[in-house]
C-alpha cells in the first residue's frame, strides 16, 4: 500500500499521514505472505491447487476498517489480472454510504486508477474486452435470495470476498458463500470485519473457535486517531470491561449480546393486547413525567394504572413551572392518582421545586436515575432496573397502539458491567447512533418506580420546601 497512495505527499488528502495502522500493515502483509507461501514456481506449478486466505477482525469503533477493506479491494483487482469478487455489508446502507462509499475515496488517490472504472455498485477493467472478467461488484445480501454469492466462481485466478459489518450478516450468505469457493488452482480471499456485537452467528463462531481463518483483534485505545477523549468517556460512564466498552472500543464480543433490551414482539403484543378491566380498577394511579433536557426533546405525563397506560401526553418547549402547573391540572381532573414520579436531575430540578410547593397533590417520588438500583445485584442503577420492570410488565400489560413509543421501547441496547450486571446505554450514545431520546418509554418505565423501590409509597418522605434553609454565596444560585 505505501506504493499505491501519495502518502506524505504535499497538497494530497495523505500529506501528514504515513501510512497504515499497524494492525492494517499485518494484516496486508500476512495475506501477501500465505498467498507466496501457496505458490509453487517451476515444474510444480501444474501441481498448483490454489490457495485460500481467510481473516477475520473484530475491532472497536473507528478503527480504520473501511478503509483497510478499500486498499484490499484496490490491491486484489490491480495484482492479479481478471480478478473477480463481492463485497457486502450488514445492511445496504452500510455498503453503500460506508464501505462502497470509503472505496471511492481510495480511488480517488490509487495510483493506478486510470486502469480501473469505478461506479455506484462496482470496480471494474477499464478495458472494455475485460469488464465483465475482471471487477469486484458491491452487493447487498438477501437471506431469500442467496444465487449472488453462489456464482462465485473464477478457476485459475484469483476470487476475492469482503464481508463487513459481518455480525449482522446472515447464515445462509456464510453457507452459500463458503460452499462455491471450491475452484482448483485459484487465489481465494474471503475477509471479514465487524463490531463484535453478538454472542451467536457466524461471525461470533469463527471469531471465537478460529479453524483455517486467522483472527485479530482491534482495540480502538491502539489506533492513532481514533478519538480518545471520546473512549476515556465511555469507560468512566460504563466501566472498562463493560459490555459497552468491550464492543465499541476493546474489540471484544459482550458477554451475553448487546442487542435490543426489549425485543419488537413483546411491545408489538402489548399495542395489540386489551387487558380486562380487573388488571386495573383494583389498582392505583401512578402518574409518571420525564421532563425534555434538550432543545429537541419532549417532556412526556404517562398515566398508568395496573396493567394499564390510560394514555400519555407529550409538551414540547414548556419549562419546570410549566410542566408542575399541567401535572397539578391533571391531579385535579383525576381522581384516584396515588403519587406522582419523576425525574428531578437536571431540567427536572426545576419540575422538582414547583411540585414541592403545591401543597395539594399527591405523594411525590423524585428520582435521580443514576443512583444504585434496589436490585444492586442484578441491575447497574436504578433506571436500568425500571427498565427492567418495564419489559416484564409488557409481557401482560396494554399500552397505546402508538408507532413511537413502541420505537423507543426497542431502541436501546444493553450490556453488562464487571460485576455482571444489566447495563443500559445512556441517551447520549443513542443519539450518536441516530436513535431519538427515548422520553415517552423513560416516562412509562418511571412509573415502575413505586413497584420496585425499598419503601412504602403512602409513607415516602419528601422535604418541605418551607424546611429549606436558603443559603446565599456569591456567584452561586440558591440550593434547589
Amino acid at each position: 500500500m505505501l506504493w499505491a497512495f501519495p502518502w506524505g505527499e504535499a497538497g494530497t488528502a495523505l500529506a501528514n499521514e504515513d501510512g497504515p495502522e499497524e494492525w492494517q500493515r499485518q494484516q496486508l502483509e500476512r495475506i501477501g505472505a500465505k498467498l507466496v507461501a501457496g505458490f509453487p514456481v517451476g515444474d510444480a506449478l501444474a501441481e498448483y491447487l490454489g490457495a485460500v486466505v481467510e481473516e477475520d477482525v473484530s475491532a472497536g469503533h473507528g478503527v480504520g476498517k473501511s478503509a483497510e477493506v478499500a486498499w484490499l479491494i484496490l490491491w486484489a483487482i490491480s495484482t492479479h489480472e481478471d480478478t473477480r469478487g463481492v463485497v457486502t455489508a450488514n445492511t445496504e446502507t452500510q455498503l453503500q454510504t460506508k464501505t462502497w462509499s470509503e472505496l471511492g475515496k481510495w480511488h480517488n488517490l490509487f495510483i493506478a486508477k486510470e486502469l480501473f472504472r469505478f461506479t455506484a455498485t462496482a470496480i471494474c477493467s477499464a478495458d472494455k474486452t475485460h469488464e465483465r472478467t475482471w471487477r469486484i461488484d458491491a452487493i447487498p445480501w438477501s437471506e431469500k435470495n442467496p444465487e449472488a454469492f453462489a456464482g462465485l466462481h473464477n478457476q485459475g485466478h484469483r476470487i476475492l470476498v469482503i464481508f463487513d459489518e459481518a455480525s449482522g450478516i446472515a447464515k445462509t450468505i456464510w453457507e452459500t458463500t463458503e460452499g462455491a469457493l471450491t475452484d482448483r488452482k485459484t487465489q481465494i480471499i474471503w475477509c471479514r470485519y465487524g463490531n463484535p456485537t453478538k454472542t451467536s452467528g457466524e461471525f461470533h463462531r469463527r471469531c471465537t473457535r478460529p479453524r483455517r481463518n486467522s483472527y485479530n483483534r482491534v482495540d480502538g485505545r491502539t489506533v492513532r486517531f481514533t478519538n480518545k477523549k471520546q473512549i476515556a468517556a465511555w469507560v468512566e460512564e460504563y466501566g472498562d470491561d463493560s459490555d459497552f466498552v468491550r464492543v465499541r472500543v476493546s474489540g471484544k464480543f459482550p458477554r451475553l449480546g448487546a442487542d435490543s433490551f426489549i425485543a419488537p414482539e413483546l411491545v408489538t403484543g402489548a399495542r395489540r393486547r386489551e387487558v380486562s378491566r380487573h388488571a386495573y380498577e383494583a389498582h392505583p394511579k401512578i402518574l409518571a413525567c420525564d421532563p425534555a433536557r434538550f432543545g429537541d426533546d419532549w417532556t412526556v405525563i404517562t398515566l398508568r394504572q395496573g396493567l394499564l397506560v390510560h394514555y400519555q401526553a407529550a409538551l414540547y418547549g414548556f419549562d419546570g413551572v410549566e410542566v408542575g402547573n399541567r401535572i397539578k391540572e391533571i391531579v385535579d381532573q383525576t381522581p384516584g392518582i396515588m403519587c406522582i414520579v419523576y425525574d428531578a436531575v437536571g431540567n427536572g430540578a426545576d419540575l422538582d421545586s414547583t411540585l414541592r410547593r403545591i401543597p395539594t397533590l399527591p405523594q411525590l417520588l423524585p428520582i435521580q436515575w443514576g443512583i444504585p438500583a434496589s436490585d444492586d445485584k442484578q441491575y447497574f442503577n436504578q433506571r436500568a432496573e425500571a427498565w427492567g420492570r418495564m419489559k416484564e410488565w409488557l409481557k401482560a400489560g396494554q399500552i397505546p397502539d402508538e408507532d413511537e413509543l413502541c420505537d423507543q421501547c426497542t431502541s436501546l441496547q444493553y450490556g453488562y458491567d464487571g460485576a455482571f450486571r444489566i447495563q443500559l446505554e445512556t441517551k447520549k450514545d443513542a443519539r450518536k447512533r441516530g436513535v431519538a431520546s427515548p422520553d415517552k418509554a423513560d416516562s412509562l418505565a418511571l412509573s415502575m418506580i413505586p413497584d420496585i423501590v425499598q419503601r412504602k409509597v403512602t409513607t415516602a418522605k419528601v422535604r418541605p420546601v418551607q424546611q429549606r434553609k436558603v443559603v446565599w454565596s456569591r456567584g452561586l444560585n440558591p440550593p434547589q
